[in-house]
């Protein structure tokens, strides 16, 4: 049965259908909650708290719920590879982050990955391979509450080359680092980046 992380900044709301109790450990600093409040699982999680929800209505609903109480909008972005083995990150407004941005109207995800990390990076020669994972978060801004969905690609470009940061997006670096270096720094990132890193150590374990 489907399961849905939403986050906000560091923490996340983690719905799970019921009957899943011996699948799923619950941490011991989750709220625990149902999906018969949702308006008050939302307003635990933007109160920087961590929740888990169980749900017996069904997935729909909570998508039902967001849609009518969210902006719903999408992004993309890629993770680069270089020859050698090195991974690039860039600090946004103080943060470490994967570029990424918005998808325009008619655009594919994987195009606006590739246009977003040329933009935010300056690199070109990129090549697509495969989606790490897509993450959902809300956030307040822009006139009100959002919710966004991104989808994360890996990324390889045939050269490492000098960055050139987007500055006029808030970027003050583009830097190459070892794989270890990188899935360190996400995890001390955002909570939609912690997945990311999560999911990258996955597929490095199998």
């Amino acid at each position: 049965m489907m399961q849905l992380t939403i986050s906000f900044y560091n923490h996340f709301i983690h719905f799970c259908p019921c009957g899943e109790n011996e699948k799923n450990a619950v941490p011991s600093h989750f709220v625990v909650m149902d999906d018969t409040q949702l308006d008050l699982c939302f307003q635990q999680l933007k109160q920087e708290q961590d929740v888990w929800v169980w749900y017996r209505h069904g997935i729909r609903r909570i998508v039902a719920y967001c849609m009518s109480h969210y902006t719903y909008v999408k992004a993309a972005g890629g993770l680069v590879e270089a020859p050698n083995g090195e991974q690039l990150l860039i600090k946004r407004e103080g943060h470490w982050d994967i570029p990424k941005g918005m998808v325009e109207k008619g655009e594919k995800l994987k195009q606006a990955a590739l246009r977003e990390v040329n933009e935010e990076t300056g690199l070109s020669n990129l090549t697509v391979r495969h989606l790490i994972l897509k993450t959902y978060h809300i956030y307040d801004k822009y006139g009100g509450w959002h919710l966004k969905q991104t989808s994360w690609y890996r990324m390889y470009t045939s050269a490492k080359s000098n960055t050139l940061p987007q500055q006029e997006e808030g970027i003050t670096e583009a830097v190459w680092m070892p794989k270890s270096l990188c899935l360190q720094r996400l995890e001390q990132s955002f909570a939609s980046l912690q997945l990311v890193a999560k999911t990258l150590k996955t597929e490095t374990n199998k």
